[in-house]
């Protein structure tokens, strides 16, 4: 009897030993398939292009800002050279916390001694840790700003802004991926007094894979409302706002 019960007993053992076995595996491979199935959505992409634009992460503002009070505040000459550079971080312990470094060159061209235009150009890196992503990358770019004259009521830039990178999603399941976002505009205006965004609209693409190797693509218009606002509508008809 006693022996009986020895054999029952060391049999329920293995069934529970067992049964968690198989439980603890099932979890394992359905934490697996998560990682497997990660793909980047709209929303990261609306995040993303966020981040690409606001000052804050030494976006698309800040040098549209930057190429307008250099054209204003330094002394140029026409067909002559020059570059700067620019540093810049959050106080310690805010959130969203960030850093950029930001070098430009720019040309002033003239017909004859009369400004034309003004010829700009970038490289940069910028970190920037968010509630909804966190991101490190590299951008370049170059502006032609026109709208010099006296009488030009507004600055226009034609623009192209490009921005590589690695992110992490913290919208829903935590995830990386890498990215590269590409912002072009021929009409942006900006006020002469202020130095900020009227108006104008820019298309912008945004590829790259996420952690997993699935691939996306994303396309879509921004518009610029001045204010510091300007909405980004996808392909897909989703629409989100940005604000500065």
């Amino acid at each position: 009897m006693k022996t009986s019960l020895k054999a029952r007993t060391i049999l329920f053992s293995l069934a529970v030993t067992a049964g968690l076995a198989v439980i603890i595996s099932s979890c394992k491979k359905d934490n697996a398939s998560t990682t497997a199935n990660t793909t980047v959505t709209e929303a990261d992409a609306a995040e993303l292009t966020t981040n690409a634009i606001v000052p804050s992460s030494g976006g698309f503002a800040v040098q549209v800002n930057s190429s307008v009070t250099v054209y204003k505040t330094v002394k140029l000459s026409c067909g002559i050279a020059k570059d700067s550079s620019i540093t810049k971080s959050s106080a310690t312990g805010v959130s969203p916390s960030y850093n950029y470094a930001l070098s430009w060159n720019y040309l002033l061209n003239c017909s004859g001694v009369v400004p034309n235009d003004l010829t700009f150009n970038f490289t940069g890196s910028s970190k920037y840790d968010g509630p909804r992503m966190s991101s490190e990358d590299s951008s370049s770019g170059g502006f032609v700003l026109t709208g010099l004259a006296p009488t030009a009521s507004a600055y226009v830039l034609n623009t192209t802004y490009t921005r590589d990178g690695s992110q992490v999603s913290k919208i829903g399941r935590n995830y990386s991926f890498s990215s590269k976002l590409i912002i072009k505009s021929s009409d942006i205006t900006v006020d002469k007094t202020s130095l900020k965004i009227l108006s104008g609209t820019a298309t912008v693409t945004i590829s790259g894979a996420s952690s997993s190797g699935k691939s996306f693509n994303f396309n879509g218009t921004i518009t610029f409302n001045g204010n510091n606002k300007a909405t980004l509508l996808l392909n897909s008809g989703a629409s989100y706002n940005i604000q500065w």
